[in-house]
C-alpha cells in the first residue's frame, strides 16, 4: 500500500492510502488493518482519526464487456487526521 500525505489546514492532514492492484478481490481486513497500524503509530504523536472515505479505483468487470457483477481490485482510502 502506498500513502500520500497532504496538509489540510492548522493541525489537520489528509492521508490517502492506495492499495496495490493484484487483480484479486480487495481484502478489507488486511487493508483496514494496515491503516489501523499506521493510525496507531500516528496516535503516539498526538494524531487521531477524524473521518474516512473509501473510493474504488478499479473494478474487475464481467467477461467481454458485458454488464454484471465483478469485484473491486484496487481502492483508495482517505483518512483525515487532526491533532490538538
Amino acid at each position: 500500500m502506498t500513502q500520500s500525505e497532504f496538509n489540510a489546514g492548522p493541525n489537520q492532514k489528509i492521508v490517502v492510502y492506495l492499495s496495490e492492484d493484484t487483480g484479486t478481490e480487495i481484502d478489507p481486513t488486511g487493508l483496514y488493518g494496515a491503516i489501523a497500524q499506521d493510525a496507531e503509530a500516528r496516535a503516539a504523536s498526538g494524531w487521531r482519526i477524524v473521518s474516512t472515505a473509501a473510493v474504488p479505483v478499479r473494478h474487475a468487470g464481467a467477461f467481454l464487456g458485458r454488464e454484471g457483477s465483478g469485484y473491486e481490485t484496487k481502492v483508495s482510502v482517505a483518512v483525515v487526521y487532526a491533532t490538538a
